[in-house]
């Protein structure tokens, strides 16, 4: 009876401790405060703009061939910004961004690039649509004005 017993005993132990073992582990142990969930559904590269709208007397060719890069640090928070191929709505150099709302109702906000410095943004998994308002001017006619403008591009 002794024998049987020590031989429970050892089935339960290693039972228990292979048990253990299978147990999820956690990569890092932190999954990200809202703002980085949402910069990083936002990373990437964003080209191909479609489904654009401009204020009548502004043609779409405005946005050229849009091409928006959004980068993040290691910890998972937004680091730079660089809008490529439409310096109308954006200056070609590196900026800052950083993200406030939700996937239905996000804000972006730029540091360091003009004319647009935030836009409201939409995003799923593969195409992103950014709003704005913004003052216009055409160079041929000096006519000016303001208007609502809207573009959906496609994850790169």
């Amino acid at each position: 009876m002794n024998i049987k017993y020590i031989f429970n005993l050892a089935l339960f132990l290693t039972v228990l401790l292979w048990g253990s073992s299978c147990e999820k582990e956690v990569m890092n142990g932190t999954v990200g405060n809202p703002e980085q969930l949402l910069a990083g559904r936002i990373s990437g590269t964003w080209a191909k703009p479609v489904q654009i709208v401009t204020p009548p007397e502004v043609p779409a060719e405005v946005f050229g061939e849009m091409r928006l890069v959004f980068t993040m640090d290691e910890s998972g928070n937004p680091k730079a910004f660089l809008g490529k191929d439409c310096p109308i709505v954006f200056s070609a150099t590196e900026s800052a961004w950083s993200v406030s709302g939700t996937e239905e109702q996000a804000k972006v906000l730029l540091q360091g690039t003009t004319p647009v410095d935030e836009f409201d943004v939409k995003v799923n998994a593969n195409s992103m649509t950014l709003s704005f308002y913004m003052g216009w001017e055409n160079t041929e006619t000096g006519e000016t004005g303001k208007g609502d403008f809207r573009v959906t591009l496609s994850r790169q």
